[in-house]
């Protein structure tokens, strides 16, 4: 059944080796370690040590530092497990990424516009029902125009680096190397949705359903466009409209809490996701060459 996805075609009989899965649950963890610590000590030089923003600074400017802070922090993590898998499985790292022969940036780009139409959707009817507030962090009154281009530059660039790395190593070396052991695509894209959820560590049944949903829409995309550049551009688009119009990203935020009309909404989202994925497929000029058979 996997065969009809071009994504998983990379897929060796390596992928599917014991000695080597073993090596990369032991090797992965410690170059993740080795850049992580790296990483650190380059933020904590260049923060004076307030290496989380924790500080007097005004609110925007604290996120965009904190938001730069994670990407550089997810980045590193990603390019650990990548470079790890690479030494191990002797697969290029683009085959992790796409299967086409480039990465397709106009691909990102439309699914960042189509997702924050959908997002925008949804924020407007929370609004409308009086389950959300219209406080845009971008209109905040008491930040000037300087930090305000500043913030939506840093949460531009770190949401983009943050989310490429969740992707990288959720849609890309963990769904494949799922499907390496099974045929079964429902379960591939159910188990990457579960460790996507579970791996946000914040446990309200809300957060975790949204999660899931997300994850299980994204997967799909990357399954049925031949890589990863839709959900990319889903997944910053998504961190993008919640960081621009609805709420800062701040190292001291509590874990995310929800009702059953949040849940609703990240239904309705995933439904969407997975419309305009089959919509794109049909896009030659965006897709070229690469597209499931199914």
């Amino acid at each position: 059944m996997i065969a009809q996805f071009p994504f998983l075609q990379a897929l060796t009989e390596r992928d599917r080796r014991w000695p080597r899965l073993a090596l990369m649950a032991a090797g992965a963890p410690v170059a993740v370690m080795l850049l992580a610590m790296a990483v650190a000590m380059v933020l904590s030089i260049l923060t004076g040590g307030e290496v989380f923003a924790v500080s007097d600074l005004p609110r925007l400017r604290r996120s965009a530092v904190y938001v730069l802070q994670l990407g550089a922090g997810l980045g590193a993590l990603a390019l650990a497990v990548m470079l790890a898998a690479r030494v191990i499985f002797a697969r290029k790292l683009i085959t992790w990424l796409t299967a086409a022969p480039h990465f397709r940036w106009g691909l990102v780009g439309w699914g960042a516009a189509v997702t924050a139409a959908g997002v925008a959707v949804v924020m407007t009817a929370d609004v409308l029902t009086g389950n959300g507030q219209f406080a845009p962090p971008i209109l905040d009154p008491g930040s000037g125009l300087a930090l305000k281009l500043f913030y939506v530059a840093a949460v531009l660039i770190g949401l983009f680096v943050a989310a490429t790395a969740e992707e990288v190593v959720f849609r890309g070396y963990l769904l494949q190397q799922t499907a390496a052991f099974t045929p079964n695509v429902w379960l591939i894209v159910a188990i990457n949705a579960a460790m996507f959820a579970l791996a946000h560590l914040e446990f309200d049944p809300a957060a975790l359903a949204a999660r899931a949903l997300a994850g299980a829409a994204f997967a799909w995309a990357a399954l049925r466009l031949g890589g990863l550049e839709f959900a990319i551009g889903a997944h910053v688009a998504t961190n993008l409209m919640i960081a621009l119009f609805q709420a800062p990203m701040l190292p001291e935020d509590g874990e995310v809490t929800g009702g059953l009309e949040d849940v609703f909404g990240e239904v309705m989202l995933a439904f969407y996701t997975v419309w305009a994925v089959e919509i794109t497929r049909k896009m030659t000029r965006l897709m070229g060459p690469i597209s499931s058979r199914a």
